[in-house]
């Protein structure tokens, strides 16, 4: 077995589900090959740091956030339908005017990009399904999303670290079409943002932090981490409760992923 041959069988050779002969061979492999035995190791600690990963709900302060946004939509049950929006589409309309409230108004104040996605990631969470399209396969989800943005988004598969892929839709920031993937680890979610012509927005705001020789950039806002990097125009963001290890390890694969794509 060569390395060519091995890739495929990674995920099932650390999940032990090879067959005799095939795990035989595997194992001889990647006993005999260093870059192999590496990708062995590190699939392994990643599994263990996501098994680590907390998973009961959100943080108190952030619980009672949202309950209270949910009663303010109760008590405007009666202006939706004088205005006669459909309660779903009503209900995103309540989050995004109370958001503005807080200062999210476009002008001289407004947020920096981090910040919006962060919001965004927020506003996302309350809605009954907030996925377009809703759909645990990469290939399906990059596909749909291709033919909306006009760019070939990765999308990574952590399926098997215990974070499951939701879906994707299109959203907006700052008038540029932005790539939203949503991902989910039992309670907690992760959001991923791709903004393809993001060339105006300046620098990214965050503390710097290398990762297996790459630079990002860690943010935190209402309780959730953010881990973003520029590649391009592209502006890439992981917007989550998971701690910045897992963070990390997600945008290092995500950021593989991306390479991977660039050169087909």
């Amino acid at each position: 077995m060569i390395c060519r041959e091995f890739e495929p069988w990674l995920q099932a050779f650390v999940d032990g589900e090879l067959d005799v002969e095939t795990m035989t061979a595997a194992q001889a492999h990647v006993s005999s090959c260093p870059e192999c035995h590496g990708r062995v190791d590190g699939e392994r600690r990643f599994r263990a740091l996501l098994r680590q990963q907390p998973q009961d709900m959100a943080p108190p302060e952030l619980r009672a956030r949202l309950l209270g946004l949910a009663r303010l939509k109760r008590r405007r049950a009666a202006m939706r339908l004088w205005l006669g929006v459909p309660a779903a589409a009503a209900a995103l309309v309540l989050v995004v005017a109370l958001l503005m409230t807080r200062g999210l108004a476009p002008g001289p104040t407004a947020p920096r990009i981090v910040d919006t996605l962060v919001d965004k990631h927020l506003a996302y969470a309350q809605i009954e399904n907030p996925a377009e399209l809703t759909s645990s396969e990469p290939s399906e989800v990059a596909a749909w999303l291709q033919d909306r943005i006009g760019m070939r988004i990765p999308v990574p598969d952590y399926s098997h670290a215990g974070i499951r892929l939701v879906g994707a839709r299109m959203s907006e920031a700052d008038e540029e079409k932005v790539a939203y993937l949503l991902y989910e680890k039992g309670h907690m979610l992760m959001s991923v943002f791709v903004l393809p012509n993001a060339a105006e927005t300046g620098v990214l705001p965050g503390k710097p932090a290398s990762y297996r020789g790459h630079e990002y950039l860690t943010r935190e806002r209402k309780s959730l981490r953010t881990v973003s990097w520029r590649d391009g125009q592209a502006v890439f963001s992981l917007v989550s409760m998971l701690d910045y290890d897992a963070l990390l390890e997600c945008a290092d694969r995500l950021r593989a992923a991306r390479a991977r794509e660039t050169r087909l």
